[in-house]
């Protein structure tokens, strides 16, 4: 191939490369930059310290079992007692349990958290069987005085409680170092509880009886005055006598009651009728059909009616012999016409003067009526004011004999309730715990129990070094596996470069390994690499592609010279530019010299690129940094005016930079190149420095094409080192022998 034999135009402008917006420059925002840990590789890759943890686990279980069983052993013990039925009546064979599991729960809390009380505590403690433990020894001062108060201090932190759901029982639970010393304590609290609550019911009935009793005694001698006073109203008052008058009167104005309501009703009737009869004489209201055919039987209405009907004959018959027009047809009209008018006239003077005899009737029904209803109610008010005061002395008799009844009611029912009262202190279930079952003296140690201190302390220190592998895990932030580097990059993660050692062909070399051994994992990777990012120049257009890195030693300068070989095998017209001015070396890995004219020189306006494009052993065209090494000239016009001219003479272009960490000026050659690819390299490069340089590639005009992971190590069950064996396999199968790739045609 031959090199180009002109730079770039003079007159280049920086429109000329490819320009993204910011905004453009951020298609994706950077992904969340936590630890990803993939539990299962975790264990498999430190099975073997988890090994060693389950081992000393168990030894460290069998000597804390011996060693704690004769140095601190404890044993427990527990007191069951039970709520008994709350009595309704004192009669009942069998109390009432309380049905509410809430209602139970909370009462069982309740007798357990007087047990414990301080005062019951002290007086428990002070027995002379608890004196006799060798529980008590520990609470004795230099004089050998028990201290009361420092041990109930720690009884009152060390006794429990608790309620066995579904039941009536609770019980209390408590430890000690001595098995004997367990029940004495425990029963001794117990018995001293239940004598207290012996004595707070005797107290508390014989109050309640005291109230009663006296309640009874008042009410006796106020039933004795209630008699007393009854006998002398009936003796001065006459009562036998006043009861049967009362009984006459109350029939009597009953039967007023009675002719009044008649009375009155009859009276609305004719009120009724009257008005009506005053409506049709003032002409308000028209005479009814039943008044006109009264008065049309009147004689002289009926007179009227027959002339009537003859001088109609009349006219009927003088129309059919002279015709409707003659004289005397007219005059029977005539005739007829006066006739009926004075037979209307008739009769409405016979309605008015039949209605004016109805109205005067009416009207003297009416008052008799008044009259009758107005002496009908006086007798009434008269009668029922006696009525009243018969009634009122005997309601006073029958309250006076009420209030006795009701003395005499309350007299029983208290009565009832003092003997209730002595029935129910008699009782046993009178208190309301009983002793379902008393301690025993424990016959297993409660600690340390073999059953679930060996396997629980078994398992706690497996956590433990399970947990520390883990926090190790996550507190360690360099990358080391590809999906730690896809969480970083957003997914785009161009490759896997795995380590030379973990390649099964084991290749001498990673520079020009796609060259020289192009059927080794390492050249299948790097081949996969260039894949991606060629795909990514097609489909986004482009040439420039810079290859960054994070810090010297990251592999950015192998992953150069495979990235050019593989191009340059598919007939790409490939140049690589040394962009490195603080440590220039792509020149030397393309094996030509350092230090001649290179990138520096064309910046400075000294050389053109012509000039400066030197041919490798390889066939890739390679410019190095140049003798001059002004870092200030990578972020000048200049250097896109090169970039263009470049990007015009050849399809594929790389970059190679000083490491971003520590050179500021890569990211003014991310700003005027196509696309930037970050070689990460494994298990030394931290996840913060990454996600970080991420973000700033992403920012900038040259978009991100994505990360390459440098040099993973193996994990346990060897993930990378089985995928190279099986592409390794499958190269070999597939080729007989090792071939050495050449440029395609018209490549050279």
């Amino acid at each position: 191939m031959v090199p180009p034999t002109s730079g770039s135009p003079p007159n280049a402008s920086a429109a000329s490369a490819p320009q993204r917006s910011p905004s453009a420059a951020r298609p994706q925002a950077t992904a969340s930059r936590g630890a990803v840990i993939d539990p299962v590789r975790v264990l498999r890759q430190n099975w073997k310290k988890i090994l060693w943890w389950t081992l000393g686990g168990a030894v460290f279980t069998v000597v804390f079992q011996f060693g704690a069983q004769f140095i601190y052993p404890v044993y427990s013990g527990q007191v069951v007692l039970r709520l008994r039925p709350q009595l309704g009546e004192a009669t009942e064979i069998f109390g009432e349990n309380a049905t509410q599991e809430e209602t139970v729960a909370r009462l069982a809390q309740t007798e357990a958290q007087q047990m414990v009380m301080r005062d019951v505590l002290v007086k428990a403690i002070s027995s002379k069987d608890v004196l006799k433990t060798s529980w008590h020894e520990y609470y004795l001062d230099d004089n050998g005085q028990f201290i009361v108060d420092e041990a109930v201090d720690d009884l009152e932190d060390e006794i429990s409680s608790g309620h066995r759901r579904g039941t009536q029982f609770f019980a209390l639970y408590w430890k000690a170092h001595v098995a004997g010393d367990v029940p004495v304590v425990l029963n001794a609290i117990t018995t001293t509880y239940l004598d207290i609550l012996n004595a707070e019911s005797d107290r508390k009935f014989n109050g309640i009886k005291q109230v009663f009793v006296k309640k009874q005694n008042e009410l006796d001698q106020q039933i004795d005055s209630m008699k007393a006073a009854i006998r002398r109203f009936i003796t001065e008052e006459g009562i036998p006598a006043f009861e049967e008058n009362a009984q006459q009167s109350q029939r009597g104005l009953e039967e007023l009651q009675r002719l009044i309501a008649e009375t009155t009703m009859d009276l609305s009737l004719v009120k009724s009728q009257r008005g009506q009869l005053d409506a049709k004489l003032q002409g308000r209201l028209e005479p009814s059909k039943d008044d006109i055919q009264k008065a049309e039987m009147d004689p002289a209405l009926m007179q009227l009616n027959r002339d009537l009907n003859d001088l109609t004959i009349a006219l009927q018959s003088k129309k059919a012999r002279f015709g409707p027009q003659h004289p005397e047809v007219r005059y029977a009209e005539e005739t007829l016409a006066s006739a009926r008018a004075q037979k209307d006239k008739a009769l409405d003077e016979i309605v008015q003067r039949d209605l004016n005899g109805q109205f005067k009737s009416v009207t003297d029904r009416q008052g008799g009526l008044e009259d009758l209803l107005k002496k009908q109610t006086g007798d009434f008010e008269l009668e029922r004011k006696r009525i009243e005061e018969l009634a009122s002395r005997v309601a006073e008799l029958e309250a006076m004999k009420e209030r006795q009844e009701r003395l005499q009611e309350e007299r029983g029912i208290v009565a009832k309730t003092v003997g209730e009262l002595d029935l129910a202190r008699s009782r046993e279930d009178s208190v309301p715990v009983e002793v379902a079952q008393r301690a025993l003296t424990p016959r297993e140690l409660f600690f340390p129990n073999w059953k679930v201190v060996l396997p629980g302390m078994w398992v706690l220190v497996i956590l433990l070094g399970v947990g520390l592998i883990f926090l190790k895990e996550f507190m360690d932030q360099r990358v080391r596996f590809a999906s730690e580097l896809a969480a970083l990059a957003s997914g785009r993660v161009l490759g896997v470069i795995p380590d030379q050692k973990d390649d099964p062909t084991a290749p001498a070399k990673v520079s020009f390994v796609v060259r020289e051994a192009p059927q080794s994992a390492l050249a299948e990777s790097l081949r996969q690499v260039s894949t991606n990012i060629i795909k990514n120049l097609a489909d986004q257009g482009g040439s420039v592609v810079g290859v960054f890195s994070a810090l010297p030693g990251a592999g950015a300068t192998a992953v150069i010279t495979n990235l050019a070989s593989s191009a340059l095998v598919i007939g790409k017209r490939v140049l690589v530019v040394d962009a490195n001015f603080r440590r220039p070396g792509l020149c030397a890995a393309f094996g030509l010299a350092e230090g001649g004219l290179g990138l520096g020189d064309v910046l400075a306006g000294k050389r053109t690129i012509a000039d400066v494009v030197q041919r490798s052993p390889s066939g890739v065209d390679v410019v190095g940094a140049g003798q001059s090494h002004m870092i200030e000239l990578l972020d000048t016009l200049r250097m896109t005016e090169v970039m263009n001219g470049m990007r015009e003479q050849y399809d594929l272009v790389l970059i190679d930079t000083a490491p971003m960490a520590i050179a500021a000026e890569s990211m003014a050659v991310a700003n005027r190149i196509d696309g930037s690819v970050l070689v990460v390299r494994a298990m030394r490069d931290q996840r913060g420095l990454v996600g970080r340089l991420i973000g700033q590639l992403t920012a900038q005009r040259g978009r991100f094409i994505g990360a390459v992971l440098n040099r993973p190590e193996q994990t346990a069950g060897g993930y990378y080192r089985k995928n190279a064996e099986m592409a390794s396999k499958y190269s070999a199968e597939t080729s007989a022998e090792p071939t050495v790739a050449t440029p395609a045609s018209g490549a050279t």
